[in-house]
């Protein structure tokens, strides 16, 4: 059954009237504690809740997460006050995207001097979309950041869909600088972590731990249900899944930026050495990440990730003319992993035009070969020209 023929399952018969906003609102005040507002589209239902800066979420005070200064998590590295930024998360009616899918509940999350406020916009029926809509464009207009967890792939597609749709202009994104915290996420943490869902950061990175927290696949049959039956005790474990969601990416957002802060020798988890070093590579400090990447191998104790290290460094110091540092490298991977064709090939490239010790590059290749042959590896061709090669370089030197 698709989407359409499941929601048709809990409107109302065609001869019914729209629900009044009584209706609408029926017992959510007293689960959910909100407010009906006006718009120039109807009614809207908002509800907003504000943490003091002293509430801990996981190891860190909300005082801390807005005391931070923050740069280096986006390309620009501008650096921005957190009270700029609006976190944004979204609850659907579908967990696939597509026109057909509504954002039902929209959680907004800022920072003032004093508070942390999370303003949650519901859409108690269909009719208040455009409502919806209106009060997010005005909230994202006063902002100059967007932060979200998986927003860029899924959540602001899905709401420019929906403006797009309702023929409204989603004005207040325009040159809006997007944060999407899920990236960065899976750079530091994808290798050591089973997951990087949100859930999974918030367990073993962030020291959160949910209790009875409704899972994301139920929140669109729940939503339905209260379509059908407006019981709004129905939608109360939906928003607080909500809240935490969006209060846990202000606390991630903290984590990260204070971890690209560290120095070498700062670091304690090898992952996080590693993604560093990864980090200065892109911005041109070559020196900086062989530093990374060191304390990422001292830290390590899978052998996986070490072999990893190694191999980024010794492109490193390749790439900087440091040869024999680099084959100092080569070997030390080459003793744990004798099997690593890409190692010894780049072995033989050093032996052949550099040390110009044809003898060793040919020895190199044979067995290099052998072990691709062994394996049917796609190597086995470039391997082959280039014992050729060496061979014919080794006759003419001894004629």
């Amino acid at each position: 059954m698709d989407l359409t023929s499941k929601l048709r399952r809990f409107l109302p018969p065609q001869s019914s009237q729209a629900p009044t906003a009584q209706e609408k609102s029926s017992d959510l005040d007293f689960y959910l504690r909100g407010q009906e507002v006006d718009t120039p589209f109807g009614s809207g239902y908002v509800v907003e809740e504000r943490w003091p800066l002293t509430k801990r979420h996981g190891h860190w005070s909300l005082g801390e997460v807005l005391e931070a200064k923050y740069s280096a998590l986006h390309p620009s590295s501008d650096e921005f006050s957190l009270e700029e930024a609006l976190f944004l998360d979204t609850e659907t009616t579908g967990l696939a995207g597509g026109t057909g899918t509504y954002a039902f509940l929209v959680g907004l999350g800022f920072f003032t001097p004093t508070h942390f406020v999370v303003k949650q916009l519901l859409m108690r029926d269909y009719n208040e979309e455009l409502a919806l809509l209106y009060l997010l464009d005005q909230e994202l207009q006063g902002k100059n950041y967007i932060v979200s967890f998986n927003g860029k792939t899924f959540d602001l597609p899905l709401l420019q869909t929906r403006f797009t749709i309702s023929r409204l202009g989603l004005e207040g994104a325009a040159n809006k600088k997007h944060i999407d915290l899920l990236h960065m996420s899976r750079r530091f943490w994808k290798h050591k972590l089973p997951s990087c869902s949100l859930g999974s950061l918030e367990e073993h990175i962030l020291g959160i731990h949910r209790i009875d927290d409704i899972p994301g696949m139920e929140i669109p049959g729940r939503y339905f249900e209260f379509l059908q039956t407006r019981n709004g005790s129905l939608l109360q474990d939906i928003l607080e899944h909500n809240v935490t969601d969006i209060v846990s990416m202000a606390t991630l957002l903290y984590r990260l930026q204070t971890t690209t802060e560290l120095e070498p020798d700062e670091c304690d988890c090898s992952f996080e050495a590693e993604a560093l070093g990864h980090l200065s590579l892109i911005k041109g400090k070559h020196s900086l990440a062989l530093q990374y990447l060191q304390a990422s191998a001292q830290l390590t104790e899978d052998n996986e990730q070490y072999l990893r290290v190694m191999r980024q460094a010794a492109a490193i110091l390749k790439r900087l003319g440091q040869y024999e540092r680099a084959t100092h490298l080569w070997q030390k991977i080459l003793e744990i992993s004798p099997d690593d064709l890409g190692t010894s090939e780049e072995m033989a490239k050093y032996y052949e035009h550099k040390k110009k010790d044809l003898a060793s590059a040919e020895q190199i290749t044979r067995r290099a070969l052998a072990l691709a042959w062994q394996k049917r590896s796609p190597k086995v061709s470039a391997l082959e020209h280039r014992l050729k090669r060496i061979e014919r370089k080794a006759q003419v030197s001894t004629s």
